[in-house]
C-alpha cells in the first residue's frame, strides 16, 4: 500500500518538507497539531515525551536559545509496509547560532552544528512513534566546554528546580503500536553480526572485516574518525569505560537506490556498567544505557562511511545521577 503523503511526492521530500514547515517556516505548534500525533511517543536520548504539547514546548525553547536553527537533511532512508504507514530514519546536521539563554546556560552568540538521526513512524501523514539522538558532545565542544562540563551543568540546574534529571532508559518507555525489526536481507544480516562481533564480544579485530581500510567514521563529538586504526580506538573507548555493556540492535533496514551505495539505518543500544577507565573517565558504577544510531553507506560488502549519534552530555547526566543517588541515599 502506498503511504499518503499528501502534496509530497516521495518519503524523503515528506521528512525534509515537514521539518521545514515546522522549523524554519515557523509552523511550530500549528503544523505540530497536523504532524504529529497528539498522543505521541517521543523517546529522546535527553528523556521521554508522550504528548504533542509536550513536543511543542520543547521546540519553542529549542526556538528560543537558537531562532536562526536551520536543520540541513543529509539523508532519509525508509521502509514502506503493507498497511500503508511507513518507518523512516532522518539524519540531518543542526546549525545555529546560541542566542538566547536557556537549558544549555547563558547565550554566547557562538554559532554551532551537531549532527541528529530521527526515526518515525507515520501513519496517514502523522508522526505516531518518533526515536531520536542529538550529538550533544558537538554543541558542548562548539560552545567551548566539554561534553562532562555541559551534563554537570544541566543536571546542578535540574537540582535546583527540583525536577528530575533528564534522560531516557528503558524504564521510562511506553509500550507503542509499532514493533521495531530487523530487516530479512543478508546485507544487513551480515552487518548486524560484524557490530554484534565489536559491540557484544569485544572482538574489535571484526571491523578489518566490516569496514573499508579508508572508511570515515563520522563520530560523536563532532569528530570525523579514518580507517580501521582510529575506528579500534574509539570502539575501544566505550568498550573501556563499560565492559560488561551488552549491545543489542533494536532496528534495521537498508535502501538500495540507483547512483547511491547500499544505506543502512541502524537503531541500537549499549547496556552496561560504568564500571572501568576509558572514554568516560574515572569508573562510578552507574548503569548506564546508550541509545545510538548509525546510517552506513557500503560498497562491495564492506563500510565506507558510518555517521554514528549518541547523546554523550545524556550519558554523563546518567553518570552523575548514579552519583547523586548515592550522595543522597
Amino acid at each position: 500500500m502506498t503511504p499518503d503523503l499528501g502534496h509530497y511526492a516521495s518519503v524523503p521530500e515528506f521528512i525534509y518538507g515537514i521539518t521545514r514547515e515546522i522549523w524554519e517556516d515557523r509552523g511550530i505548534g500549528g503544523k505540530l497539531d497536523e504532524y504529529y500525533a497528539p498522543d505521541i511517543l517521543l523517546r529522546a536520548a535527553t528523556g521521554f515525551t508522550d504528548s504533542n504539547q509536550g513536543v511543542a514546548a520543547q521546540t519553542l525553547q529549542t526556538l528560543h536559545q537558537f531562532p536562526n536553527r536551520q536543520l540541513v537533511g543529509e539523508d532519509v532512508i525508509w521502509t514502506g509496509y503493507d498497511d500503508g504507514t511507513f518507518l523512516s530514519s532522518h539524519r540531518l546536521s543542526s546549525v545555529m547560532t546560541h542566542t538566547g539563554d536557556g537549558m544549555l546556560g547563558r547565550a554566547q552568540g557562538k554559532r554551532v552544528r551537531s549532527r541528529i538521526i530521527a526515526d518515525c513512524w507515520v501513519r496517514n501523514r502523522v508522526v505516531v512513534e518518533e526515536w531520536l539522538v542529538r550529538d550533544q558532545a558537538a554543541f558542548a565542544r562548539c560552545l567551548g566546554l566539554e561534553p562532562r562540563m555541559l551534563a554537570r551543568e544541566m543536571t546542578d540546574r535540574e537540582l535546583r528546580r527540583g525536577v528530575p534529571i533528564s534522560f531516557f532508559v528503558p524504564a521510562h518507555d511506553r509500550v507503542g503500536g509499532f514493533t521495531p525489526a530487523i530487516q530479512d536481507d543478508e546485507t544487513v544480516h551480515a552487518v548486524v553480526r560484524g557490530l554484534t562481533r565489536v559491540w557484544h564480544a569485544k572482538e574489535t579485530a571484526a571491523i578489518r572485516d566490516l569496514y573499508f581500510h579508508g572508511a570515515a567514521l563520522h563520530a560523536p563529538g563532532g569528530d570525523v574518525l579514518y580507517g580501521h586504526g582510529d575506528i579500534d580506538n574509539f570502539a575501544l573507548g566505550y568498550l573501556a569505560s563499560f565492559p560488561d555493556a551488552a549491545y543489542r540492535v533494536e532496528s534495521a533496514r537498508v535502501n538500495r537506490d540507483p547512483e547511491q551505495p547500499v544505506r543502512i539505518a541502524l537503531r541500537w543500544s549499549l547496556t552496561g556498567t560504568h564500571c572501568g577507565f576509558g572514554h568516560f573517565g574515572e569508573p562510578t558504577g552507574a548503569p548506564v544505557y546508550v541509545m545510538g544510531m548509525s546510517h552506513l553507506n557500503m560498497t562491495g560488502g564492506r563500510v565506507t562511511a558510518e555517521y554514528m549519534v549518541t547523546d554523550e552530555v545524556s550519558i554523563w547526566k546518567q553518570i552523575y545521577a548514579h552519583a547523586e543517588s548515592r550522595a543522597g541515599a
